[in-house]
């Protein structure tokens, strides 16, 4: 993988790290001295692509600090799929696939990766039952997450989707409330197929009706039973914004 948008490294032993993900807990010293061996850490600034759709892939991803945009590109059209927080992975799907990434990944704040080399990846698979079945369900709660999102945009109006974002928001990606948002309202727009404008609309009237306070960048969820209870209700009988 290409890496000419940034050059700097920053060594911490994998056995020392604290941001260990729990497949990687469960692998033995020897294990652990092969991952350090072959791969390296970087950093991206915020804005910085970490690669591009289509890209050969020689490393899996992992996110130390930091978040990550990622989406599909089609000519002109971009489609987020998701957004990786610290702990996540970026390119498990084409462990077994066709050896390319999927997606593109952008750094949406500055952010610290950890390049781990697909060949040592495929062979502690192999090797450790308890790695296997830790990065098994990792792929499995990523797929079950984009079942849910298609559910969500096929089936809920705009208010249900806002609504479960605010919650995904709170209570996977930033796990605080209040919380900062590190994406922008077009991101927002993208991930719940509206527009940048009616996002500003859905922030004015959440918070009219007291579910949310908004200031700048950040947002705190001050009625969870609103926002379930809308999660729950909304359908689309109407036509969207």
């Amino acid at each position: 993988m290409t890496t000419s948008n940034t050059n700097e490294y920053i060594k911490i032993n994998c056995i020392d790290c604290k941001y260990k993900s729990e497949p990687f807990q469960k692998l033995s010293e020897e294990q652990m001295n092969r991952v350090d061996e072959r791969r390296s850490e970087l950093s991206f600034k915020s804005g910085q692509l970490l690669n591009k759709q289509g890209m050969f892939m020689t490393h899996v991803i992992f996110v130390r600090k930091g978040f990550v945009k990622l989406f599909l590109e089609n000519d002109d059209e971009v489609t987020i799929v998701g957004i990786a927080k610290p702990g996540s992975f970026i390119g498990l799907q084409a462990l077994y696939g066709e050896p390319v990434f999927p997606f593109s990944a952008e750094a949406l704040t500055d952010t610290e990766v950890c390049m781990k080399d697909i060949h040592v990846f495929r062979e502690l698979v192999l090797e450790n039952p308890e790695f296997a079945k830790g990065i098994i369900e990792i792929l499995n709660a990523d797929l079950i997450q984009a079942y849910k999102r298609m559910f969500s945009l096929s089936t809920q109006q705009v208010n249900a989707r806002f609504s479960e974002l605010l919650l995904y928001m709170r209570n996977v990606l930033y796990q605080a409330n209040p919380f900062n948002l590190s994406i922008s309202k077009k991101d927002i727009a993208d991930l719940i197929s509206t527009s940048p404008e009616s996002v500003s609309r859905l922030i004015s009237d959440f918070r009219e009706q007291g579910i949310i306070n908004s200031q700048g960048k950040t947002i705190e969820i001050l009625d969870f039973n609103k926002l379930e209870s809308l999660c729950k209700c909304e359908s689309l009988s109407t036509t969207k914004i």
